[in-house]
């Protein structure tokens, strides 16, 4: 099997120690800064380096999540921490932020690197980028399937790339794709992007189209993901590394999830299927990994625990209920302190159980005052017999698990010497110990090599077993006495770990270089001054239909960026007709530049085919840009190419390694504060690259591969018009109402409820230093399009601030929905705590 790792969550020191001692090869962590999961409870620097002691003596791996974005003010702290995580020896870091990725093979190339889901890697050009960037990993998006999986890691094989595929394997799934949401963002000032998602995704909604009622429930929720029984499928398409998801859980569910998962990669018997079933989860799906349909991924009826389903009551007589057994493919044999669940008209009550009358294959009876009814369906949510096991893995053991070979040799003086040697992770570890006492000449009773093997093997609780033990030139007649000889396997021990611990830390002369550099690099950062031209930024437009473009005449644009992906409902149609429409709208935009918006999360093949009818395009005398969304688009593209927003461009070292990535333009993330933004710009002089902000429009916050089939009632949703769209409405929050378009690919764009809407910021914005302000028209009209373009043109001019405080009012005259100013003026609002 490829499958060599398994990958445990653990927010806190205590599961980590549950993890290790359940049998993960890995365990994944966060500081108490920059890790995604800003509520786990995560772990200080202190923690950290105890974590890692603990888990490298037990043979597991440390990988440390700083997967975070990080904007220019934070760039020297969060360098000074993974320059701290070098020093203790971590395994590797997990990152998402594109700068983060320049910076770390710039000044610590030799910490190892893994690419987070969050950036989002779905094609081979991308893995080869990252191949250049120093990334040894890419933890794959969950949208990813596993055919994809093995056509990526064969081709890595044959270009002779050397970098690992992690999956997930277990847990949560994000409704959006690869996690890049801003849904909790742009409404509760609760940054995914920084480890503060309020799950927006687990509320209950409620779909319209045309007024109509659709559906109803949990539309965004999602069942988790449960591979146990594709192992060996994922195994053999070439990931190394099954990933659990968790870091928010409870010791439990941790140690439930990993000794299940490490017996059953193992192959050993026993009820841990079942025991999955018993631990926090939302019903479980195959997942895209293993080509489940939309449909199958989305649990719409409920969001919360149920445990695993037993059947149903079938009879109540007194305090008697009679439960058919209608589970037949996971067994459950209950037991007393058992926890059940009944389940009547969505609602759930539950109890521990106290009497067993009767149990068979058939029916369960048992006794309760509970008040049900016949129909009921019953689950069990608590195991006490796999609780009380689990309370094995809670106290540190260092477990045996490093084989040592010992070379016992003495001299004509009686001394020994003794080579040690022992292999970690192909390195051979050796040293020679001398023993300070002299063996002697037996008086009476000597030493055996029996006595001496005996005592040596006795490791205890140390990393080390003896494999081996060879005697040279052993003296007939020799005594020592056993403490001696305990003393000397002690002394042995201790040094072996202490070697064993310095072989993950860098060397001192490697530390030292690191630290230099970096003192060099943050000298020169904190002295940065703005030395950036000032600049008068253009407007520039999104759009997706040819009508606006009509609208946009006249005005003196940058670029014109052309997204036509909701426009058709099957990839065939869409291919069949980009290109003439492309060409009509070149046609119409000229002078301005038109750039073709590819579609979000695009395959390599799709990227292929768009490459081909630019091509063909530019035959015919017609050239146009491309914007896209992935780091490795130079790979195909031989035009110009621009970054789309969820890129996340959020410090002017994303901006640096994107530049040196081939793209000329670069939108950076709405989640920003201008402040942020300012200190983007001033930090990023000497640029041969466009930085361009959306000041107006209603941001996407949502692609998620959902395409609205089997809804509650088990009915599909589909929209036969080009361009139409469906209503999102949060069911308690009724005004949050977000449109839903589908792509080509049925790919599911969620639209925010409020409008962006910068205009009263305009004076200041347009000192920023920005390339171009982006107007996002998108699914609006013509009328729309071009009341706006008039309206931002003329704040262009010097304008006082009361007369852009009345541009806001018109503008909140005609605007489809209501305006709001983002994040551009606080940032995220939790993150002022």
């Amino acid at each position: 099997m490829v499958l060599e790792e398994l990958l445990a969550p653990a927010g806190s020191y205590d599961v980590l120690v549950i993890a290790v001692n359940a049998g993960a090869d890995a365990v994944y962590i966060a500081g108490q800064n920059y890790g995604a999961r800003a509520y786990a409870k995560n772990f200080t620097i202190e923690e950290i380096e105890k974590a890692v002691n603990y888990s490298h003596l037990n043979g597991v791996k440390v990988h440390v999540t700083v997967n975070t974005l990080v904007n220019n003010f934070e760039i020297v702290d969060v360098l000074k921490y993974l320059f701290k995580l070098y020093q203790i020896g971590v395994d590797a870091v997990i990152v998402q932020d594109l700068g983060l990725i320049w910076l770390l093979k710039t000044f610590i190339p030799d910490l190892e690197v893994h690419a987070s889901t969050q950036m989002g890697l779905n094609n081979y050009p991308s893995f080869k980028w990252a191949s250049k960037n120093n990334i040894k990993r890419v933890v794959l998006p969950r949208e990813v399937n596993i055919e994809e999986i093995k056509r990526t890691h064969d081709r890595l094989q044959n270009d002779n790339i050397n970098m690992d595929i992690e999956v997930f394997g277990h847990g949560a799934l994000c409704y959006c794709v690869s996690g890049k949401c801003y849904m909790s963002s742009y409404n509760s000032g609760r940054s995914g992007n920084r480890g503060a998602c309020a799950q927006p995704c687990r509320r209950e909604y409620r779909l319209k189209y045309r007024g109509y009622n659709i559906g109803n429930g949990f539309l965004l929720s999602t069942h988790d993901l449960a591979t146990y029984n594709n192992l060996e499928a994922i195994s053999n398409a070439g990931a190394k590394s099954l990933k659990l998801e968790g870091r928010m859980k409870s010791g439990d569910y941790i140690g439930t999830i990993v000794n299940s998962y490490r017996n059953l990669l193992d192959g050993n018997e026993g009820d841990y299927k079942k025991d999955l079933h018993l631990v926090f989860n939302r019903k479980f799906t195959n997942g895209y990994i293993m080509n489940d349909k939309p449909g199958d991924v989305m649990g719409r009826g409920s969001s919360g625990h149920e445990g695993l389903y037993i059947g149903d009551i079938t009879d109540i007589e007194d305090t008697k209920v009679t439960i058919e057994i209608k589970n037949k493919e996971i067994p459950i044999i209950l037991e007393p302190g058992d926890g059940i669940a009944f389940k009547y008209n969505g609602k759930i009550k539950g109890i521990y159980l106290e009497n067993i009358i009767k149990q068979d294959e058939n029916e369960i009876i048992i006794d309760t005052t509970r008040l049900v009814k016949v129909g009921t369906e019953v689950f069990i949510s608590y195991s006490k017999s796999t609780h009380d096991y689990l309370k094995q893995f809670e106290k540190e053991t260092i477990k045996n698990n490093v084989g040592i070979n010992l070379s016992l040799t003495w001299d004509e003086n009686l001394n020994l010497y003794t080579k040690v040697e022992f292999n970690i992770d192909d390195e051979l570890i050796n040293f020679r110990h001398k023993c300070l006492d002299k063996f002697e000449k037996a008086k009476n009773k000597p030493v055996t090599e029996e006595t001496i093997e005996k005592q040596l093997s006795k490791t205890g609780e140390t990393p080390f077993y003896i494999e081996n033990i060879r005697f040279n030139n052993m003296p007939k007649d020799i005594f020592i006495p056993i403490r001696e000889i305990n003393q000397i396997r002690r002394e042995i021990l201790d040094t072996a770990t202490d070697l064993l611990l310095n072989h993950y830390t860098p060397t001192k002369k490697a530390v030292k270089q690191v630290r230099k550099d970096l003192t060099k690099f943050f000298e020169d950062y904190e002295n940065v001054k703005d030395k950036n031209k000032k600049k008068s930024p253009k407007l520039s437009i999104f759009i997706d239909d040819l009508s606006q473009i009509k609208a946009a005449s006249g005005f003196d644009l940058k670029r014109i960026y052309f997204d036509g992906n909701c426009h058709y409902n099957n990839p065939d149609d869409y291919f069949a007709n980009i290109k003439e429409t492309l060409k009509k709208a070149s046609l119409m935009a000229s002078p301005t530049e038109l750039v073709w918006v590819l579609n979000s999360f695009i395959t390599e093949d799709e990227a292929i085919k768009c490459n081909e009818i630019i091509k063909d395009l530019e035959n015919e005398g017609i050239i146009i840009s491309v914007m896209g969304d992935f780091p490795g688009m130079k790979e195909i593209f031989d035009c110009p190419i621009y970054g789309n927003h969820n890129l996340n461009v959020w410090n002017s070292f994303c901006v640096r390694n994107l530049n040196e990535a081939g793209f000329k333009s670069l939108i950076l993330s709405s989640e920003l504060s201008g402040k942020e933004i300012r200190e983007l710009i001033i930090k990023n002089h000497d640029r041969n690259i466009d930085l361009e902000m959306i000041v107006n429009g209603n941001l996407e916050v949502i692609v998620s591969k959902d395409d609205f089939t089997n809804l509650n009632d088990g009915k599909d949703f589909i929209i036969s018009n080009d361009a139409d769209y469906a209503i999102l409405e949060d069911k308690k929050r009724k005004k949050f109402k977000y449109k839903v378009f589908f792509d080509y690919t049925r790919q599911s764009h969620i639209i925010n409820k409020d409008c962006l809407c910068l205009i009263e910021e305009m004076n200041e914005i347009k000192d920023l230093g920005l390339d171009s302000l982006i107007l996002d028209c998108r699914y609006s009209n013509e009328k729309y399009t071009s009341q706006i373009l008039s309206i931002y043109n003329e704040s262009l001019k010097n304008k006082d601030q009361e007369e852009l405080t009345k541009y806001k009012y018109q503008i909140m005259d005609f605007s489809q929905s209501y305006i709001n100013k983002g994040n551009y003026i606080e940032g995220r609002l939790h993150e002022d705590k």
